[in-house]
């Protein structure tokens, strides 16, 4: 579900969240560890229990939602402080060396002590469970507000790239060529169905990112024929690579408006993806007009700060980004990403 943590995230924390707490009444009861690794165990699938509690109520009315929220907490602290205190009456005295004059764990012996230990572990439970909730709910905030980011980040890609592919079915139609315009609009109506088809927030193999850029520039191909060549070079070992789908349009469509749409001359465009190390590189080059060798064309700020962030929203500071005039007339534009296969 979007925004919102997956099972295996939330049984992450709340292993690591119990097991830091019970270290200290590990080291405090030698020989006490299957006193204890019950309640253990009980308190993270409880945890589970609550996580997917959270995950039905996130559509609820907020104070409906907090309240049965805090039902939820109070439930299980209850439910815990229950089975705690029946495995420290019933195997406590057998297994802990001392019986009850343990230091700082006394057995209960009677059912007022039963009771008395019951209220302060149903306290410290709640407190606990309700620590965990309110981490998760933060946890799932955050992720809420990420999923949003790469949504609008994604979706800012769509008006961007039609708006150039319409221009560019206009010039065809301008310039008498009604066959090319009618491929570019049936090549069009494919792309966008297969584009906005695709989850913004889901990578997708580099096989399928290159094949949807592949599609692209055969429908701008059709509009500037003989001036426009391109090269795809993918190995076949990267084939499975994962990478944010549609991360490579806006470098292609800058590469095709900047590169061959002022240039009167053949302008070939590269698109190379590699291995280094542990890293997956990206990178798209093409000819520039002459009176563009030595300065960044204008107009190419929109589509690369779009790939900065939505890099900086998916990946932190493990990614890198340039792009620039480089030696021999060319421009370059690279992405560094980790290298993660499905």
């Amino acid at each position: 579900m979007a925004g919102m943590l997956s099972g295996r995230e939330a049984l992450v924390l709340a292993i690591t969240l119990w097991t830091a707490l019970s270290i200290n009444d590990v080291l405090m009861l030698p020989g006490g560890l299957p006193l204890i690794a019950p309640g253990w165990l009980s308190s993270i699938l409880l945890a589970l229990v609550l996580a997917r509690i959270l995950q039905h109520l996130q559509n609820q009315p907020k104070g409906i939602a907090i309240g049965l929220g805090i039902l939820a907490v109070v439930l299980a602290g209850m439910g815990q402080a229950v089975l705690d205190i029946a495995v420290i009456m019933l195997a406590g005295p057998h297994v802990l060396p001392g019986g009850n004059s343990v230091p700082g764990f006394a057995i209960a012996n009677t059912w007022e002590k039963a009771l008395l230990q019951f209220r302060f572990s149903m306290i410290w439970n709640v407190i606990v469970f309700g620590f965990y909730v309110a981490a998760l709910s933060l946890l799932n905030a955050q992720r809420r507000r990420l999923d949003a980011e790469m949504r609008a980040l994604r979706y800012e890609l769509n008006p961007h790239f039609l708006f150039n592919t319409l221009n560019s079915i206009a010039g065809l139609i301008e310039e008498g060529s009604a066959g090319r315009a009618d491929r570019m609009v049936l090549s069009l109506s494919r792309f966008l169905q297969t584009t906005l088809s695709l989850n913004p927030l889901h990578d997708v193999p580099l096989a399928q990112e290159i094949a949807l850029q592949r599609d692209y520039l055969e429908i701008e191909r059709e509009r500037f024929g003989e001036r426009m060549a391109f090269d795809i070079r993918l190995p076949a070992e990267l084939e499975a690579a994962l990478v944010p789908n549609l991360i490579l349009q806006p470098l292609i469509e800058n590469a095709v408006k900047h590169g061959v749409g002022p240039s009167t001359r053949r302008v070939s465009i590269v698109l190379e993806a590699r291995q280094e190390a542990d890293r997956l590189v990206l990178s798209v080059e093409n000819d520039l007009p002459p009176d563009q060798v030595d300065r960044k064309p204008a107009g190419m700020g929109i589509g690369l700060r779009n790939v900065t962030d939505r890099l900086q929203a998916r990946f932190g500071k493990r990614w890198q980004f340039t792009s620039g005039p480089v030696n021999g007339g060319h421009y370059l534009a690279a992405i560094s990403l980790p290298l993660r296969k499905a």
